[in-house]
């Protein structure tokens, strides 16, 4: 996901009646997942908070440098209530580097012999020591000449994570079609990569943010044909729809945006009197405002209308379920959006 900070998703009764973890209880129901990416700052307190919400969490705290070595640490307290509450729990391990994604670390975790194998017995041991159900993996930015090499990594990894009773989930960048050449998506090969992992977490948001020309975070029109084409290649029942808690706020007049929670929208509202509006052929919210200076800005995000219309799209496609971004953007009024849906 093009984003500020980074992504999680989860298992799904199917595989877990057969695979299983060794980081905490496993539901046996048929109860679809729902997965929330815990960061930092107020995760922890809307993990306490929201818990009957959800029924699986990743931990987005670790990531992995050029030579393989796993940086971050477990969040003990958090990981605590989930395991108390029967939560599948997953270690998101990510290839950010100092500022954003960085192909440059990809690469060589996926090319150099040494840098791969070290990361993969390190994200074991990091599932072992912590208590995790499985692992997620959230590598971005891939040069898309390392395609194959990514689907080797995704199919070793699998292979020692089931070895050891474990689980894998891999974040992939939502597209509408297979490209391989592709600058951003290239490198996914959804097909391969759906064969091999236990959940495909597809990251349905950040159809436009701040890098580009203001518009829908995650446009309905745009998530259903990413999930139509997903459900062509990757068995629904694998797919984890990702929904955004956050839109953007753009201004025009600077040529710059920043990210804006779900609980924050209400008092950006009230401060600059806008007047929400709704963009039919996406399904979308908007408004625009004027700051004292005289900079136009556009708001784009999400609502208790938008979003219960995403989450219906994982029942209606039969999806094993969904992955919020991120605990901590949110109140419970974003949770009875996504229950609203059909969960």
């Amino acid at each position: 996901m093009r984003r500020l900070p980074a992504i999680f998703c989860a298992m799904f009764s199917a595989v877990l009646l057969v695979v299983p973890a060794h980081g905490g209880d496993i539901p046996t129901n048929s109860r679809k997942a729902i997965i929330a990416y815990y960061e930092t700052g107020g995760s922890y307190a809307a993990l306490v908070h929201f818990a009957p919400s959800l029924n699986e969490v990743a931990t987005d705290t670790f990531g992995v440098d050029d030579q393989g070595n796993i940086s971050g640490d477990a969040p003990k307290a958090a990981l605590k209530v989930a395991h108390s509450k029967s939560m599948l729990t997953l270690a998101t391990v990510s290839n950010f580097g100092k500022s954003d994604f960085s192909p440059h670390i990809a690469h060589l975790v996926l090319t150099n012999p040494r840098a791969r194998s070290r990361a993969i017995g390190s994200m074991l041991r990091v599932v072992k020591e912590s208590g995790y159900s499985g692992v997620n993996l959230d590598f971005e930015a891939i040069p898309r000449k390392d395609r194959a090499a990514f689907n080797s990594f995704v199919r070793r990894v699998s292979q020692r994570m089931h070895a050891a009773g474990y689980l894998n989930m891999v974040s992939i960048p939502a597209e509408l079609r297979d490209d391989p050449y592709d600058s951003w998506t290239g490198a996914f090969d959804f097909k391969a990569l759906g064969k091999a992992v236990d959940v495909f977490q597809l990251m349905t948001y950040d159809e436009n943010g701040p890098w580009g020309p203001a518009g829908p975070v995650a446009g309905l029109d745009w998530v259903e044909a990413c999930v139509k084409y997903a459900v062509s290649v990757v068995p629904p029942g694998k797919i984890s729809l990702g929904i955004p808690a956050y839109g953007y706020d753009w201004s025009l007049t600077a040529g710059t945006g920043v990210q804006v929670h779900w609980k924050d929208i209400p008092a950006l509202i009230a401060r600059t009197g806008a007047t929400p509006q709704w963009d039919t052929a996406t399904s979308s919210p908007y408004f625009s405002y004027q700051t004292e200076g005289g900079a136009n800005h556009i708001v784009w995000y999400e609502d208790a209308t938008s979003i219960p219309l995403k989450s219906a799209l994982a029942v209606s496609y039969n999806l094993g379920g969904v992955s919020v971004f991120a605990l901590g953007f949110e109140d419970q009024s974003f949770w009875d959006a996504v229950h609203a849906g059909g969960f």
